[in-house]
């Protein structure tokens, strides 16, 4: 007899955990929901000129398993995990700290808009893969140490802004890079070397880079030291 209560009894208790589960596991995407929904919202605050974010909306999820419910945002999973906004007309600040709170970013396109003032704080965005900058209107040196710990980025791409000052020695130990783009800004000085066993395309034309192209990038395309101060 106690044999055939125990089994319904069993039951019982595995479906209460099942059910404990299920709602614990609802209310995280709930609350991963509300917290990347936050930090889209302060990120925009700090930009001008966004109305093309028009359908950030905060009553309206960012994500809906793979579907993006917000103009520019990438999702998967009905987690955030980059950001795609170009040729948007945007200005005003990158609020870093805002999405250093999306704990799954890793695509980072801001390309083609009107940001201004210095390079962000994007080590701050340390499990980036993909930070595209270029055609905006970042200006002043690059901190030495600008890219420490972004041993996640494979992809940079900061063309066409109004940097000055040497080659952030930083980029030339990212361990996963393939591909950086520095031309068409105003740096100085000599190229460093780049240590990067998988770097497959750099280009830096069009710059005040002085001295002879280092070994370690001799095998580039020509065409990527073109500019009359090299």
């Amino acid at each position: 007899m106690a044999a055939h209560v125990a089994g319904p009894a069993r039951a019982i208790k595995t479906t209460s955990l099942l059910l404990f589960l299920l709602l614990l596991s609802f209310l995280a995407t709930v609350s991963s929901g509300s917290l990347q929904s936050d930090a889209l919202l302060r990120f925009k605050a700090g930009l001008g000129n966004n109305a093309a974010l028009l359908t950030w909306d905060p009553a309206v999820d960012p994500c809906n398993g793979d579907r993006s419910n917000w103009a520019g945002v990438l999702c998967t999973d009905g987690l955030v995990w980059g950001l795609q906004l170009e040729h948007m007309q945007l200005a005003g600040v990158i609020d870093v700290d805002a999405l250093a709170a999306i704990n799954n970013i890793r695509t980072l396109s801001l390309m083609d808009n009107r940001l201004a003032g210095p390079l962000p704080e994007v080590k701050k965005l340390g499990k980036l893969k993909t930070l595209f900058l270029s055609n905006n209107y970042f200006s002043g040196e690059i901190p030495a140490g600008a890219f420490d710990g972004m041993g996640s980025l494979k992809t940079m791409n900061l063309a066409n802004n109004d940097f000055t000052g040497r080659i952030p020695i930083s980029i030339t130990v990212l361990p996963r890079l393939t591909m950086v783009r520095l031309d068409g800004n105003q740096f100085t000085g000599r190229i460093p070397e780049f240590r990067q066993n998988l770097l497959r395309a750099v280009n830096l034309a069009n710059n005040e880079l002085e001295g002879p192209i280092p070994k370690s990038l001799s095998h580039m395309n020509p065409n990527s030291f073109s500019g009359k101060y090299i």
